[in-house]
């Protein structure tokens, strides 16, 4: 024991006999047998005193003892962060309520867990290092890792952890488990909203009075104008001077009225040049449904408008050439009309030429074969009247196979002929003599002269200078 530590007993003690002795002096005085024992007496009733002093300053003690540990359970148990204490093994030897209720296991069956099987595990390698760090080294360090409860569901938590190595017991880890699952939900989000900020868009944020508070790295480059240059200024200073002043108070009054305005507006970069954009201007308000900010986001439109402008272009040429090609339809069609009107007249008269051409050619047997080919077959016809006759319906059918389908006057001279007229004409035209035409015919030389002389007066060939025969072979087949 310290001097100080004895001093301050003597004083204790010195304080509790004046106070008992200021006790029996207000009791009523006992009578002794002798001055000895009228001593002794008021030692017995000194020391009485103190003994009764001290029990009650002890039962004063106990209760403020237990008071306190009770209050002391209270804050350990219901304490905002849950407490643990892990053996030198990593087993759980003490833990609170709101620590069995983070890792979701009730106190009384959490004893003697292993710790490590609530950390998530790609961290289990990160926390065994931690602990055997925190049994080599002095004084409290953190750590935060992602935890899992028993029911499977996960938490990030922050731990403060501090390896106390009493005397009489066993070395403990001590930790305060911090639930710090909002906190890490909100950096995250925060690193989202911080990428997200950086897009390809432009993106203006201003306080409520439209004072820019910041802008992104998208804008400087779309505008030309750095951070620097832009806080603490109206937008106003990118206006392009295209839009009235109407254009803007209607925008703002439809901000104001349905929160936000999307459009197309022309602004004007760094170096004037004025561009197109196509923007979005959004209010953000608060708790109290008054606006607190504005954000603006923009994106560059000027190579959409050339390719508009482009497109617009080949369109009109698109337009004129279908316009174009639907009046060379139109002429095409009315020519194609007027070709197959001709064709379809062409048909028809070709069918009549046709027809015509099979009743002359009918005819023309009749007239020219038939009778040669009868006089072939019937009796008294000798050799040489064969042969001749053979002869003429052999020149008949070539003249008929030259002349059918073509245009010819032979066969319109022939229809003017009776049957034996167109025989005489044939075999005339063959350059035979009348003597022979009468032979074949079995005729007379008159009769044929006679048929000579009504053959060419059908013909028209009433000139005694006009040969017949040069006359038929000038006549096409």
């Amino acid at each position: 024991m310290s001097d100080n530590q004895g001093e301050i007993k003597r004083r204790l003690q010195q304080q509790l006999r004046a106070r008992a002795e200021a006790q029996l002096a207000h009791a009523e005085p006992a009578k002794a047998p002798s001055p000895f024992a009228d001593e002794l007496l008021h030692e017995l009733g000194v020391h009485q005193i103190e003994l009764e002093m001290q029990n009650e300053e002890l039962r004063r003690t106990q209760v403020a003892l237990e008071a306190s540990r009770a209050h002391y359970v209270e804050l350990y148990d219901f304490a905002p962060v849950g407490y643990l204490s892990l053996t030198p093994e990593g087993m759980i030897a003490e833990i609170n309520l709101t620590g069995a209720k983070l890792l979701g296991v009730e106190r009384k069956k959490i004893m003697q867990w292993r710790f490590a099987q609530f950390i998530a595990d790609d961290y289990k390698d990160r926390w065994y290092r931690h602990f055997l760090q925190a049994k080599q080294q002095v004084g409290k360090q953190t750590c935060e890792l992602p935890l899992r409860r028993a029911d499977g569901h996960g938490l990030y938590a922050r731990l403060d952890y501090l390896y106390l190595k009493a005397c009489d017991a066993d070395p403990v880890l001590h930790i305060a488990l911090t639930d710090i699952t909002e906190r890490k939900q909100a950096e995250q989000a925060l690193r989202i909203a911080a990428a997200a900020f950086e897009t390809q868009e432009g993106i203006i944020v201003t306080d409520a009075q439209r004072v820019i508070l910041r802008v992104n790295q998208a804008f400087s480059r779309i505008t030309g104008y750095s951070t620097e240059e832009a806080i603490h200024r109206v937008p106003g200073f990118l206006r392009s001077g295209w839009h009235h002043a109407e254009f803007y108070q209607a925008l703002w009054a439809t901000v104001a009225s349905n929160g936000s305005w999307k459009g197309e507006i022309w602004e004007k970069r760094k170096d004037g040049e004025v561009f197109p954009v196509w923007q979005t201007i959004a209010a953000v308000t608060g708790a109290d449904g008054i606006v607190s900010h504005y954000v603006g986001t923009f994106t560059d439109i000027t190579e959409q408008k050339q390719a508009e402008k482009i497109l617009i272009v080949a369109q009109e040429s698109l337009e004129n050439n279908v316009a174009t090609t639907k009046d060379n339809l139109e002429k095409n069609r009315e020519e194609t009309a007027e070709i197959n009107a001709a064709l379809n007249v062409l048909l028809k008269r070709r069918a009549t030429d046709k027809a015509d051409a099979q009743i002359a050619l009918s005819q023309e047997v009749e007239a020219t074969i038939v009778p040669f080919v009868k006089k072939l077959k019937g009796p008294g016809t000798d050799r040489l009247q064969t042969t001749r006759l053979i002869g003429i319906l052999e020149t008949n059918l070539k003249q008929l196979v030259k002349a059918y389908g073509n245009d010819a006057n032979l066969p319109a001279a022939y229809r003017q002929l009776t049957p034996v007229e167109i025989q005489v004409a044939s075999l005339i035209r063959q350059g035979l003599s009348t003597k022979v035409i009468a032979a074949t015919l079995k005729s007379s030389p008159e009769t044929v002269n006679i048929h000579r002389k009504h053959i060419r007066k059908k013909l028209g060939l009433d000139s005694k200078s006009s040969n017949l025969h040069s006359y038929l072979l000038s006549l096409t087949e």
